[in-house]
């Protein structure tokens, strides 16, 4: 189940999962403008699940030896092989109609060959391989659109711009480049561009991964989905939309999802190599086991008796299952163990690169931090006692939301210290606080 985000609008949440009709082996050619991608996931989740309950009815009524296995005179397993093989066929007819050989095809001709040999049961089994692939392959979609649906969380809806001397509110996407922002404590900044007026604490740790927050000045750069946590700041906008920094790694990461990666062409790429000489070896066993009555037919002109079951058998040995279902399922695998772990991965093309990685490289010691400061050793100057210069200082913070104020207030609670009450506390960003004990 290949899609592909439309980058542009995914950068302004309207994020519309396009089919692409190439480089897959499975292809979804619905384009119409009212394709709902999470009905067609609910067709083959059920498609699925129908498909693995008929092969286990049938395995369980023939263990007992029950005739109830061919209710109405049909098997269960031909059944199965019926609901899910239309999907099968009907993607390997389109990959034929765009000259595409792929592993549909290959698959296809599995499944219409074994049930041609009336192994009906290795014909659902191929089917439900196929659509537990598909499955897989989109659960790992799901998980990169749903990270990609947090970034977008981090950029403002409205933003408010200086016009006359005014504060306006206006929706995100009407700002322009050389608006003047009003950014308030406790909001996140709209547009990428240059503090012209005020002091604040920064938050960047969605961009940069620092835990710790960033003091901004005037002339200092700030950045689309960063969280002003202490004072007002007036910004000018240099890049909005998907221009801006958070624009650029959203767009980023729905290109990488748009393609496969190497490992996922696997099947396609066996089929495209070997397709042609597994049906090159059918053809000949064909003609090698009916030799006989070829002959018979070419010398007498009689109507030969061919045995097609040794040609069908090399078909559906030929079948590519494994590789259509343990890629996708690597994939997903470790995504899901990176995404516990708080690693988000920009497609699996970029998994298959971190294996034959020897060194990392980082270009900042702040991005490699647990994200919560400690306190080290605390050094007091004669007359000062430790524990009382902590006590001051953890007073003199408490009425602070900074990081580090916390910090020092958690430890004096440790420490069983008891904090006097403080007045005239004032915040000084970038600089520190002051108060009066």
């Amino acid at each position: 189940m290949h899609r592909q985000y439309q980058p542009a609008e995914m950068a302004f949440g309207h994020a519309h999962p396009a089919d692409h009709d190439h480089d897959h082996h499975h292809h979804h050619h619905d384009h119409h403008h009212d394709h709902d991608p999470n009905a067609e996931r609910r067709q083959l989740v059920a498609a699925t699940a129908v498909v693995g309950l008929l092969l286990a009815a049938d395995q369980v009524l023939a263990a007992w030896g029950s005739v109830d296995r061919y209710p109405f005179g049909v098997s269960l397993a031909l059944l199965a092989a019926v609901i899910g093989g239309g999907r099968v066929v009907y993607l390997a007819l389109a990959a034929l109609i765009e000259g595409r050989i792929g592993a549909d095809i290959a698959l296809a001709i599995a499944c219409v060959a074994a049930a041609l040999l009336g192994e009906y049961f290795v014909a659902a089994e191929v089917v439900f391989i196929a659509l537990v692939g598909e499955c897989l392959e989109a659960l790992t979609f799901d998980r990169a659109q749903r990270a990609i649906q947090k970034l977008l969380e981090f950029r403002p809806r409205t933003a408010r711009v200086l016009r006359d001397g005014q504060e306006v509110e206006v929706a995100a996407e009407a700002l322009a480049v050389g608006d003047v922002l009003v950014v308030r404590p406790g909001e996140r900044i709209a547009a990428d561009g240059t503090v012209v007026d005020g002091r604040s604490a920064v938050d960047q740790a969605v961009l940069t991964g620092e835990s710790l927050p960033v003091d901004k000045g005037e002339g200092d750069p700030v950045y689309t989905g960063t969280y002003n946590q202490f004072g007002r700041l007036e910004v000018r906008a240099e890049k909005v939309g998907q221009e801006t920094t958070l624009g650029q790694v959203i767009r980023l990461m729905a290109r990488a999802q748009a393609h496969r990666s190497p490992l996922a062409r696997a099947a396609d790429r066996y089929a495209r190599l070997f397709l042609p000489a597994v049906l090159t070896a059918a053809v000949l066993v064909l003609l090698a086991t009916n030799a006989g009555p070829l002959w018979e037919w070419a010398r007498l002109g009689a109507s030969p008796a061919l045995d097609p079951m040794p040609a069908l058998a090399v078909l559906v040995v030929a079948c590519p299952c494994a590789l259509v279902l343990a890629t996708p399922a690597a994939v997903l695998a470790a995504s899901a163990r990176l995404a516990r772990r708080g690693v988000l991965v920009k497609g699996g093309a970029a998994l298959e690169r971190l294996a034959r990685v020897d060194a990392f490289a980082f270009d900042k010691t702040g991005t490699l931090t647990e994200g919560r400061p400690e306190l080290g050793d605390r050094v007091a100057l004669d007359p000062w006692d430790p524990d009382e210069l902590l006590r001051l200082a953890a007073a003199a913070e408490r009425p602070s939301e900074h990081p580090l104020a916390r910090l020092l207030v958690a430890e004096a609670a440790r420490a069983g210290l008891v904090l006097p009450d403080v007045e005239d506390f004032q915040a000084h960003p970038g600089t520190g606080v002051s108060a009066r004990i």
